[in-house]
Order: structure tokens, then C-alpha cells, then sequence
């Protein structure tokens, strides 16, 4: 629980510096920081979407003690008949 807890404070983090960053890229009309702006506000919503990705990608693992598939693959419908 305490992984889920922090994985979802880094993500809102990570967001809001994103924010952040974006709105200093249109503050500053042009020039070396406006693209450094743009830049970091990309890298840092991917970043928080990739941990977010992560995060949901390990909570489906660990629901299914069974050791079915936690996550649903159209691929093998076809085997299930």
C-alpha cells in the first residue's frame, strides 16, 4: 500500500511540474528557454504517464492469485472456446 501511496504522489508531482513548465513556456515568447520549457513539460507528462502505466500494470498482476492473466488480451479469445 505504501508503493501505490507514493507512486500516486510522484505522478501528481511529476504532472504538476509539467504544469508548471507549461505555463513558463508561454510566458516566455522565444528563444533557448521557451524551447527548454516545451521540452521539460513533454519529458515530465510522459514521465508521470509512464509511472502511472507501471503502477497500473503491477496492481493488475497482484489481484489474481490464480495465476490467470490479470490483463485482458483479445489474442487469446480465440483460444478460450
Amino acid at each position: 500500500m505504501r508503493t501505490s501511496r507514493l507512486s500516486l504522489v510522484t505522478v501528481q508531482v511529476l504532472v504538476l511540474a509539467g504544469l508548471v513548465t507549461f505555463v513558463l513556456g508561454t510566458i516566455v515568447d522565444s528563444g533557448f528557454f521557451h524551447g527548454m520549457f516545451q521540452g521539460a513539460t513533454v519529458a515530465l507528462m510522459v514521465a508521470a504517464a509512464a509511472v502511472f502505466g507501471a503502477q497500473w500494470s503491477r496492481r493488475g498482476s497482484a489481484d489474481t492469485d490464480d495465476g490467470s492473466d490479470a490483463m485482458w488480451l483479445p489474442s487469446r479469445d480465440e483460444d478460450r472456446s
